[in-house]
């Protein structure tokens, strides 16, 4: 059914007010120990308390104001006689009362995650104009479904989705072009988090995977393409009609895509016609998974489609095979199992291991993957992950587009899409983005990388930057505003490479560039492509503001990455280097990602740095040697795991029980408010089934005797988002206040010392 009394076109005249806003450029305040970030957000104690009331009441005075003068004349219900009466006093101290009890109910029992007392889970404070925005456009009530709901929110999205989409380095159409060319621009739009843009990122590559057999049905069945099926050919001239149903599932995706427009040429008819006629009556999302197994691919013998992602994956991967129908895949296979077609042939889901760090084994990647080729089983997506939600760690991105260059090359091509779900590990680009101007109309696959990216300021190891740096030559990423972009919830992003691929998943008409007019520009389908319809306005105004207050490049959300990005490694180091400045405690503490043997020649070096020295910020990064240690230290992102050993009982059994006794001890009880001088952590658990015997046995050999025969071993979790925790401007008389090492740290052995006490 078509939705079509939903314009997809908003007013050139808005777009012009906001270019003019933009205009205006992104202030950057000179860094001095990073007091520009002390304006981004409301303090870990509200010490921007009257800046954040003062900008709150405009929100609500401008938004009242609003609604008093612009039909001055119309009728008041509200008056002071209805003011005056006993339920309207009733019904508003009804409402006070009320709030009031929920305020105090939120205070008491919420996890305070702004608290630099906090490193636990991936959570932190949210940027001041994130608020402000939020607020602004959920007081207006715009449902960004369509621009008749929301002639400014709608426009605001596209925006702000364009500029996650230039961070990541993708060539974003400029707003207003409305001219058909033969280059390819990308889409973006926002979710409400990474799990459905995951999930519509499956639905959208299957569509495609499918959509050269329903063009091949549709030229059997329709009358009007049956005339064009001498002409329609491929890439490498082969008639579409004559391609075998392996070959046709195995096209490029930009040839693929390209198709509709042949097809529209050879017809001298509009290309949105061809796909609306593909879309309402041949595609799979029309017919179904069973009648093109029945008419196309049983008689080939091509197996069941599958995804392939690493062990580090989110659950939103196996969520979204299931919803589609496709199952989700086993667990627990071992890796010579994951190569056997007779047990992974009904399988969707294809988890492949990954290493001592938690990136994907590349090697056992080629062999599952050469597995499906040689057996016909489809591959429709093969996952990067940048930024598992566990580790922190980045697949390394450029080796899984080489690995698919080399299908390409080959004279029986294996196609697939790459997805990167970067939804944790997105916004780290900023910190390698070069400075780059909300709202222009850049055009990125005319840069060189080199243009785009600058590792020289930042704490990634070069191997980290080179695989960020590629996000942008995959087929779409997933990336979430609301993690590492500091804002509110529900804030997450999709952006595909090749716009035309958001027609496989319109239910009303598609989108085509040229259909907009000289008073209006084209909405890209916003609300009416992907999974969600209704979605509200203010998480569009929420990254809006705070991309446009805080650039997703170096200047602005680069320095709060970066900064959270040092507070890692060094809160990594004072990990390291415990047991030489407190050799009494009665426990151990084992790392994920130890230090190399070269690195671990100075941990007496260091820890007398951190500990007895007390080293400022400056001493520990103004020094060359300093610096280039620190980059070159484990972890990719600001993720550090770690796991406590009891000194007399070194058991699995006894290991299990102390992490988790530490954990809830560090937590929130339910249904008990936050302890006055509490710490907080988080943890997870390594299972074996999913993460195979490397990463297992790399973690286990250092803490057990036999680790081979260890399947689950607990972890300690420690998210770093906070810029300040190794400096703040309190002064004591140390000199500058350090979290860690005089909260943070204290407290945290102070707790497994008591548990560990003999």
């Amino acid at each position: 059914m078509e939705m079509s009394s939903k314009r997809k076109f908003v007013s050139r005249k808005v777009l012009h007010q906001v270019k003019s806003h933009l205009k205006q450029g992104f202030v950057s305040a000179p860094l001095v120990d990073d007091t520009s970030i002390a304006g981004w957000f409301m303090g870990t104690q509200g010490a921007n308390r009257e800046l954040i009331k003062k900008l709150i009441n405009t929100v609500i005075e401008r938004t009242l104001d609003g609604r008093a003068s612009l039909f001055p004349e119309d009728p008041e219900y509200i008056t002071d006689q209805v003011k005056a009466s006993e339920p309207y006093l009733q019904a508003t101290q009804d409402v006070e009362t009320k709030s009031d009890q929920l305020l105090n109910l939120l205070t008491r029992y919420s996890v305070p995650f702004s608290s630099l007392r906090y490193q636990g889970h991936m959570v932190w404070d949210i940027t001041l104009p994130s608020i402000i925005g939020y607020l602004a456009g959920m007081l207006q009530d715009q449902n960004n479904v369509t621009p008749q709901a929301s002639p400014a929110t709608t426009l605001l999205e596209i925006i702000a989705a364009n500029d996650i989409s230039q961070m990541a380095g993708f060539n974003v159409r400029p707003l207003e072009d409305n001219i058909d060319s033969d280059e390819i621009f990308s889409w973006s739009h926002l979710t409400c988090g990474g799990t459905v843009a995951n999930i519509e990122s499956v639905w959208a590559a299957r569509e495609l995977k499918y959509m050269p057999l329903s063009i091949k049905h549709s030229m059997e069945n329709d009358q009007q393409y049956t005339a064009i099926a001498d002409n329609l050919t491929l890439p490498n001239g082969k008639l579409l009609k004559q391609a075998s149903a392996w070959e046709l599932l195995n096209l490029n995706q930009d040839d693929a895509l390209a198709l509709p427009a042949k097809m529209a040429e050879l017809l001298n008819i509009d290309e949105a016609d061809v796909w609306k006629t593909l879309g309402n009556t041949y595609s799979l999302n029309a017919k179904g998974m069973s009648f093109f197994h029945q008419k196309f691919l049983a008689a080939e013998h091509i197996k069941a489609p599958a995804i392939v992602v690493p062990s580090t994956k989110h659950y939103s991967w196996v969520k979204s095979t299931s919803l589609l129908g496709m199952g989700g895949g086993q667990k627990g296979l071992t890796e010579k199992q994951l190569t056997d077609i007779n047990i992974i042939q009904d399988d969707a889901v294809l988890n492949v291991y990954v290493d001592a760090e938690g990136k994907v084994k590349t090697h056992l990647l080629q062999k599952v993957l050469d597995t499906c080729k040689q057996h016909k089983k489809p591959v429709i997506m093969n996952v990067a992950v940048v930024g598992s939600t566990e580790e922190g760690a980045v697949d390394p991105v450029e080796k899984l587009l080489a690995i698919r260059e080399n299908y390409r090359k080959q004279p029986d091509s294996f196609e697939y899409t790459i997805h990167t779900d970067a939804a944790w590990g997105g916004y780290f680009l900023a910190c390698i983005r070069n400075p780059f101007e909300m709202g222009e109309d850049p055009q990125s696959n005319k840069k060189s990388q080199e243009a785009l990216f600058d590792n020289r300021d930042t704490w990634f190891r070069g191997s980290v930057y080179e695989s960020m740096s590629q996000i942008h030559l995959c087929d779409s990423v997933t990336i979430d505003p609301h993690k590492m972009g500091y804002i509110p919830y529900p804030a997450g992003s999709l952006t595909y490479r090749n716009e035309k691929i958001i027609n496989l998943l319109s239910f009303s008409a598609p989108y085509i560039s040229s259909e907009a007019d000289s008073e209006s520009i084209n909405t890209r389908n916003i609300g009416e492509s992907g999974i969600e319809g209704s979605k509200p306005g203010a998480a569009a105004t929420a990254v809006y503001l705070s991309h446009q207050a805080i650039r997703p490049d170096k200047r602005g959300y680069g320095n709060i990455i970066n900064q959270s990005m040092l507070n890692s490694k060094i809160f990594y180091l004072y990990l390291a280097t415990l047991d030489l400045a407190f050799p009494d405690d009665y426990f151990d503490l084992v790392l994920l990602s130890p230090l190399t043997k070269e690195q671990t020649k100075q941990r007496k070096t260091i820890m007398e740095m951190l500990w007895k020295r007390k080293a400022s910020k400056h001493d520990l990064i103004n020094q060359r040697e300093v610096i280039s240690f620190l980059r070159n230290i484990a972890g990719d992102q600001n993720i550090v795991d770690y796991v406590f050993v009891d000194k007399q009982n070194r058991s699995p059994e006894r290991t299990l029980q102390l992490n988790n006794d530490l954990f809830e001890e560090l937590s929130v009880p339910p249904g008990e408010p936050v302890a006055k001088d509490q710490i907080f952590v988080s943890m997870t658990t390594f299972n074996r089934e999913d993460y195979g015997d490397e990463f297992m046995n790399a973690l286990g050999d250092q803490l057990f005797e036999n680790a081979e025969q260890v399947d689950s071993i607990p972890c300690i979790r420690s998210v770093i988002l906070d810029p300040w925790a190794i400096y703040t401007h309190e002064h004591t008389p140390k000199g500058p206040f350090n979290f860690f090492t005089e909260i943070f740290i204290p407290k945290l052995r102070e707790a497994v010392n008591k548990l560990c006490q003999p």
